[in-house]
């Protein structure tokens, strides 16, 4: 059930979301990574002058071709890390919400059948349920810290993680 609500899920507006973060992910990796990806640049080993060479060019660093380069390869990584971050965030928000849904039918069930087994009289747990609520609630606000901490820091495009995420909880 979940499974089929999961892949059902990205047909429509969410596919052709899906299918243009994927087109700027490949026109990203066109952009600078088959430059990347194809040339075998080693690095080249730095040479000190000597006071024997006479300098031919007094500017130091790169010259503008490479400078452009360099511009074009951030450009395309760029386009690469917010494209890949949305479409991650985006599949992760799909199955957060079917997993939700689960979840909150089988609390209602499970509610139920305690509150039946209460009623009758073969149970008393609610000072227990309280204690385990409050545990809860503050292992739930370590890790949302956590994970806020884990999206400041590794997450390359936070803005765009965040904008799928929302679209994927959409249906």
């Amino acid at each position: 059930m979940a499974f089929g609500e999961i892949i059902g899920g990205f047909s429509g507006f969410k596919m052709r979301l899906l299918l243009a973060a994927g087109c700027v992910v490949f026109c990203g990796l066109l952009w600078s990574g088959g430059r990347k990806l194809f040339q075998d640049e080693k690095p080249k080993p730095a040479v000190a002058p000597s006071s024997a060479m006479a300098p031919t060019n007094w500017t130091a660093g790169p010259s503008a071709g490479e400078r452009a380069a360099e511009d074009i390869d951030r450009i395309g990584e760029g386009a690469v890390r917010f494209g890949l971050s949305f479409m991650i965030a985006m599949v992760a928000a799909s199955i957060l919400r079917a997993a939700l849904r689960t979840g909150l039918t089988l609390i209602a069930v499970a509610g139920l059948a305690i509150w039946f087994l209460e009623y009758n009289g073969h149970i008393s747990l609610w000072s227990d349920y309280i204690d385990a609520v409050q545990g809860g609630g503050s292992w739930l606000s370590t890790r949302a810290a956590a994970f806020g901490e884990l999206c400041r820091q590794h997450i390359p495009s936070t803005g765009a993680a965040l904008v799928g995420f929302g679209f994927g909880l959409k249906r």
